[in-house]
């Protein structure tokens, strides 16, 4: 990576700072208002320089995230651990402790509803109507928005997504409460299944301790960061249709089309991206802020960036893996996650102090409505 490259970085950040602020235009049947947090203390007007992805000095920009630093998610932002204190469904996990597939697949139903009532009406127009799919597949890690060769808008999830991100959640909320390093094994232990080409499961039968395995805290904890975690995951496809990158969400009553399951299987087995790098990061934008506003209003405890972050410094560790995992397609078709969580973080820092995307903003050159002024896609050693 040469210098040119290694200043787009920071001007990225910087440039996305830039943006208007504008008030909330929510809809929902909740109402309310986005929390105005203080601001952050001033910080140093000198910027130092961090090491960030790669052994890259970066500058860092007072009062943004940096690229480099700890690789712990921050913790959330009202001071408490959240957690959900709705009781869960009979049949929601096992005998281990594990969320089970049809639980996954109903809260997951769940999580795209409450994000999508809580857009603007103008973007929860355009997505009225979208179906969310679930695939059986253990082969295909992936999540994904798009249209059928019919045109009907269609939104897919496989369940080896939702069985990685139980996992993450289920090893954090133990390592949490127990002082484990649950996390930590299962990030190695997925690495090194990448690397050897092999599908990726869930955490091991028995690395739960048996004291915690139904713990109900435990429990708590790990639905409100598998919540947090495919939230944003949703938020970031849902946003894809209501910008206008798939070109085919116009709020349009559903028909059915011959060969929509393979267009579904399609979606999630080909390993072209689908849209380019400039158009996921703003699809991380308004995922983020689509979650924060429905997390505001979430009665059981606000949902952060802190699933988002968690997601993007997991698959941090798999950047720059050779190889035909299933794993590796969700990876390889979006931008590095060292630059996707800043922008993550960023976004909601600027939610919190009242600044939010412009809704209006037309598509530019095939950057979204957030114009990025820098040389993308940015390749990374190993892509």
């Amino acid at each position: 990576m040469n210098a040119r490259t290694t200043a787009a970085l920071a001007l990225l950040l910087s440039t996305a700072s830039c943006r208007r602020s504008e008030e909330t235009a929510s809809g929902s049947a909740g109402g309310g208002t986005v929390p105005t947090l203080a601001p952050a203390p001033s910080t140093p007007s000198t910027p130092t320089t961090t090491t960030g992805p790669f052994g890259i000095p970066i500058p860092s920009i007072p009062g943004l995230p940096s690229l480099g630093g700890s690789t712990a998610p921050p913790p959330p932002t009202n001071g408490v651990t959240g957690t959900e204190t709705t009781p869960l469904p009979p049949g929601a996990y096992d005998a281990s402790g594990a969320f089970t597939l049809p639980f996954m697949e109903q809260e997951a139903q769940y999580l795209l509803a409450t994000v999508a009532a809580n857009l603007d009406p103008t973007q929860r127009a355009r997505i009225a109507n979208i179906p969310l799919n679930f695939l059986p597949t253990m082969t295909e890690v992936n999540a994904a928005a798009g249209c059928t060769r019919g045109g009907r808008s269609f939104m897919v999830a496989t369940a080896a997504i939702l069985v990685l991100h139980a996992a993450t959640a289920e090893a954090r909320a133990v390592d949490e409460l127990a002082s484990t390093h649950l996390l930590q094994d299962y990030t190695d232990r997925t690495v090194r299944m990448v690397r050897s080409e092999q599908v990726v499961r869930g955490l091991d039968t028995g690395v739960v301790p048996a004291a915690w395995a139904l713990d109900q805290r435990k429990l708590a904890r790990q639905r409100f960061l598998f919540d947090e975690q495919i939230g944003f995951i949703l938020g970031h496809e849902l946003a894809h249709h209501y910008r206008g990158h798939t070109g085919c969400a116009t709020g349009a009553a559903p028909s059915q089309q011959q060969g929509e399951a393979e267009d579904l299987e399609r979606a999630v087995s080909n390993l072209a991206p689908l849209f380019n790098q400039p158009l996921e990061l703003e699809a991380d934008t308004w995922g983020t802020v689509s979650l924060l506003d429905a997390g505001a209003r979430h009665p059981t405890g606000r949902w952060t960036e802190e699933g988002g972050v968690m997601s993007m410094e997991f698959f941090a560790r798999l950047e720059g893996l050779s190889g035909n995992s299933p794993l590796l397609f969700f990876v390889h078709s979006h931008p590095p996650a060292a630059i996707r969580r800043p922008v993550i973080q960023l976004w909601a820092s600027q939610w919190r102090n009242g600044t939010r995307p412009p809704l209006t903003s037309p598509l530019q050159g095939g950057n979204g409505g957030l114009p990025l002024p820098i040389p993308l896609p940015i390749q990374f050693p190993g892509r």
